[in-house]
């Protein structure tokens, strides 16, 4: 092959990467250690603002959170130690429709619904379980005897996996996913269980989710209004997003951590499961 050849080759090469990399939305907040390795390319330092990819993998350390701001404005937040990969993200604005998906590998995750949640739903696969979530927020943690742990805050949630399927429409309920056995009964998630996952997928104190100068209400009030980013395919879009806004994010992801549905003590809880309980603070049920 002659040199022009292999020019030509390769500047084809580089155009079809380039079309196939399609962004999804942005970084809205960062703690490191996060990494996001896009398909086919190198692993990268997450930071304020980025864009990120279809198929792109997002792992963060011990010490690592990262809040992803899709188009549809729904916001993925990984938690630590996590390994969360975007399998697919499409999203018609106009006609309100759209499909979404990820895989954990690793972690725990916490979903805030968008556009395409409200319609056909958004879809996670884990190691044992696939959850299906509409119109709602979740948590998905992957580890210990739960196997796949799915907590729904709001919505509409069903959970499967090879052996049956249970579907979760009270908020603050969550079950137990096994690989190759039945899932749990819904049970209302303990306090310290739901404080356990606010802790992992929230800032640590001295963190700021990478903005500049430490977000406050006031400032996201005046940037962000009652509105979440422009997700219009003829404008700027996610793609313009600075430190101000992903300050303002992380505020807008601490207030729907600090809004979460009240779960009450166990003594006061109606249909509260005593021996469920009993077996996961035992270390027989979830294990924390």
């Amino acid at each position: 092959m002659t040199a022009k050849a292999i020019v030509l080759a390769s500047s084809l090469l580089l155009v079809a990467l380039g079309a196939r990399a399609e962004s999804v939305g942005n970084v809205g907040a960062v703690n490191q250690s996060a990494r996001g390795t896009p398909p086919g390319g190198a692993g990268r330092t997450l930071s304020v603002g980025l864009g990120v990819q279809k198929r792109e993998r997002i792992e963060t350390g011990a010490s690592g959170t990262a809040q992803i701001v899709f188009r549809d404005t729904s916001t993925m937040t990984v938690g630590r130690n996590s390994s969360v990969t975007i399998d697919d993200f499409v999203y018609n604005a106009s006609a309100g429709a759209g499909k979404q998906g990820v895989s954990m590998a690793k972690g725990v995750m916490r979903f805030v619904g968008g556009g395409v949640s409200h319609t056909d739903g958004v879809q996670v696969k884990t190691p044992t379980a696939s959850i299906g979530l509409r119109g709602g927020t979740a948590y998905v943690q992957i580890g210990g005897a739960c196997g796949t742990l799915f907590a729904l805050l709001n919505g509409v949630g069903t959970a499967a996996n090879s052996a049956e399927s249970r579907t979760l429409t009270s908020p603050g309920y969550a079950v137990c996913v096994p690989a190759n056995a039945p899932i749990s009964e819904p049970f209302l998630a303990p306090p310290e269980m739901m404080a356990n996952l606010t802790q992992l997928t929230s800032s640590a104190p001295g963190q700021s989710g990478g903005a500049a100068t430490p977000p406050n209400n006031r400032h996201a009030s005046r940037s962000l209004g009652v509105n979440r980013p422009p997700n219009d395919v003829d404008g700027p879009g996610l793609d313009v997003l600075n430190q101000e806004w992903g300050g303002s994010a992380l505020v807008q992801s601490r207030a729907n951590a600090n809004n979460q549905p009240f779960v009450p003590p166990p003594q006061q809880r109606e249909g509260y499961d005593t021996g469920f309980y009993e077996g996961y603070s035992n270390g027989v049920g979830v294990d924390y």
